[in-house]
């Protein structure tokens, strides 16, 4: 496959949300239990910490055990909020059990922007990122609007400035061989799925 070309992308995206659809539901809950364990193997997520996740959406890997992880382990906890669709701008609220949601850009539930308070990219620990399809040196295949390349635009480059650690979260099938880079591509610093924690490989 030549993935370079825009109609590659898009067949590689309909191939794998067509994979993600197939997933039983008794597969998903198993899953999801791993991904957190492997998560909580990592020791990322200290008290204190910041960390940023996502609500899953069209049959996304899911973070409903590792949001409850995040608690028992003390840390903020943040969810993504679309705030302007043509510009493909979004920020990142508060979340806690008491936070109302409401359904947002695309049909994502969301925190409620007047019932949770914004947090500055830069100062976030982790940001738990979700993905079609990802590749070994952690070039990520989205859904094609963006919002995450733009919002962690600082982290491109040679990425002086560390934080926040960017990990993506995906099924063992998402990760595929390779994924040219676009200009406006942010790499991964890791991808975790439900067999293990793989390290992006750099170039």
């Amino acid at each position: 496959m030549d993935a370079t070309s825009p109609v590659d992308r898009n067949k590689l995206r309909r191939e794998m949300r067509t994979r993600r659809r197939a997933v039983s539901v008794a597969d998903q809950r198993r899953a999801a239990e791993s991904i957190a364990r492997i998560l909580d193997q990592q020791r990322w997520l200290r008290p204190g910490r910041r960390v940023a996740a996502y609500l899953s959406h069209g049959h996304e890997a899911d973070l409903a055990e590792t949001l409850e992880l995040v608690r028992r382990r003390h840390c903020r906890l943040f969810l993504p909020v679309v705030t302007q669709v043509r510009r493909g701008r979004m920020e990142f609220l508060s979340f806690d059990a008491t936070t109302p949601l409401r359904c947002g850009a695309f049909g994502i539930r969301e925190p409620d922007p007047h019932h949770a308070n914004r947090i500055q990219v830069r100062e976030l620990d982790l940001i738990l990122v979700p993905l079609v399809a990802v590749d070994p040196h952690g070039t990520r295949l989205g859904n094609g609007a963006g919002f995450y390349d733009r919002r962690l635009r600082h982290l491109r480059g040679d990425r002086r400035w560390r934080r926040p650690r960017l990990i993506g979260i995906a099924y063992e099938f998402q990760r595929v061989e390779h994924l040219p880079a676009q200009p406006w591509d942010v790499p991964l610093d890791a991808v975790i799925t439900e067999r293990r924690c793989y390290p992006s490989l750099r170039p």
